[in-house]
């Protein structure tokens, strides 16, 4: 835990500087616009300070979910000033236009707004530029610089080592290699210590304080990226994997380029803030209003089922969630009566004639996904998340991919990326394609693409493209 601090703690107090500096810009564009105006439609000094809060929360909660207090000493100022002017400018071009279409009432005019914006957005982006050149600064004199560990004595990890050291402008510091496992046995020069072996390596993190970990195994198969990934697994560290694997994970993970050498990028630490309780506060926000409104539509779904066939109106079955605790997921039914009871656990296909005729609409819409409400509301589900899965296909699954278990590290969902990219499962091979929209989910977990999926889902319903 202390580590956990010594590596993040820098990265926080530049957050909060970068969210001081946003608060001072919000002021005095406040300032200076909007309270003459506010002045002007009678509004009294409590109720300009509570609006200027509430202003600023907006602002402060909008640039967090768009990654605008990260912390990191890296960060490129270009990119960062593209995303605020975006952000921004789209927010505000968006008032405008509810304005001008009498939506609702602004009390202040549509030049005010973009002078207000012009004057937020000069003095946040200022303090940024600041900011960030004086990372800069500190990198070069040495201070934050990332502690970087590569996970493989061989030539690659060599390479990759050598880069880093060549370009020290980038702010990574080689502390030394660790030796695979499967390392060749070969004499090399080394750049830099050998620190262990694989099996200590959590142990090297902890004790020379490692930020990152580059990851150049010499036999780099999907199964034994994955088993080094779960070694590091649980480390405040970010993994990057030296791209001759892209292939096996591509479209799982965010790729950069530092010194010139593109790798792939990945997190082990899921337990971010907006995955411990955003999400799960935005989920019960969500899920409980529409629980109560759509009790009318399962009243008739419910006697729709009931004329069909007969058999239950709920489809109860055990799910795999969170860290592999069982669970029941309820579902409208859409099958006949013990439709697997001389089968066994067997997938839906196309033309499966268990499928009753109430039930392939209900599938066509995702209406059968409803009483899922209830799984979320109890904390089993998301609304969005990697689809839960059967104990028999678990086990089936774990013993194919090592890996599969960091599948289950986050909350199953009724929708999500691999859900709308990929139609529901029918065999084994599906799920295996469907496993690489998962990681993508999970390595790039955020509020966009939740938004994304949400939009992307109720796209599929109204469209009727489920199955």
């Amino acid at each position: 835990m202390f580590t956990q601090l010594q590596v993040r703690v820098p990265k926080w107090i530049v957050g909060w500087i970068i969210l001081g500096i946003d608060v001072l810009a919000g002021y005095t564009a406040f300032t200076l616009v909007v309270r003459s105006q506010l002045t002007e439609g009678a509004f009294s000094s409590q109720e300009q300070i509570v609006l200027f809060i509430l202003i600023q929360l907006f602002w402060s909660v909008v640039f967090w979910f768009n990654d605008l207090y990260r912390g990191e000493f890296t960060i490129s100022r270009i990119s960062e000033i593209q995303t605020f002017i975006q952000v921004t400018f789209t927010i505000i071009v968006l008032l405008v236009f509810v304005d001008a279409i009498g939506l609702f009432r602004i009390p202040v005019n549509a030049p005010g707004i973009f002078r207000y914006w012009i004057i937020f957005s000069a003095i946040a982006l200022s303090g940024r530029i600041v900011i960030r050149g004086y990372q800069k600064f500190l990198l070069r004199k040495g201070i934050g610089r990332e502690k970087t560990l590569v996970f493989g004595y061989n030539a690659r990890g060599k390479n990759a080592a050598m880069l880093l050291k060549q370009h020290h402008q980038q702010g990574y510091d080689v502390v030394g290699f660790v030796k695979a496992s499967d390392d060749p046995d070969e004499d090399m020069d080394p750049l830099f210590p050998v620190l262990g072996e694989e099996s200590q390596i959590k142990k090297i993190i902890h004790d020379h304080q490692v930020s990152d970990v580059v990851l150049a195994l010499d036999k780099p198969e999907h199964t034994r990226i994955m088993a080094a990934v779960a070694q590091i697994n649980g480390s405040p560290i970010t993994i990057k994997i030296v791209p001759d694997m892209y292939e096996v994970i591509s479209g799982l993970a965010r790729t950069q380029q530092i010194a010139g050498l593109p790798l792939i990028e990945i997190d082990p630490n899921l337990s971010t803030l907006y995955n411990r309780l955003v999400k799960r506060g935005l989920d019960l926000a969500i899920a409980v209003p529409m629980f109560i409104l759509l009790l009318p539509v399962w009243g008739l779904i419910a006697i729709l089922i009931k004329l069909d066939s007969p058999g239950p109106v709920l489809y109860r079955q055990t799910r795999v969630g969170k860290d592999m605790v069982p669970f029941t997921i309820y579902k409208f039914r859409s099958m006949t009566k013990e439709a697997e009871k001389g089968t066994g656990p067997v997938w839906a296909h196309e033309n499966d004639d268990r499928i009753t005729k109430i039930g392939r609409r209900l599938r066509r819409f995702r209406l059968d996904e409803i009483p899922q409400l209830i799984n979320v509301i109890k904390g089993e589900m998301s609304l969005i998340g990697p689809r839960p899965e059967r104990p028999y296909f678990v086990e089936r699954l774990m013993q194919e991919y090592p890996f599969y278990r960091r599948r289950l590290s986050v909350r199953p969902g009724i929708t999500g990326w691999a859900q709308i990219k990929h139609p529901y499962d029918r065999d084994i091979e599906d799920v295996r394609q469907k496993l690489k929209y998962d990681f993508y989910y999970i390595e790039s977990l955020s509020f966009n693409l939740d938004l994304k999926i949400v939009l992307s889902t109720v796209w599929v319903m109204i469209s009727g493209q489920g199955r």
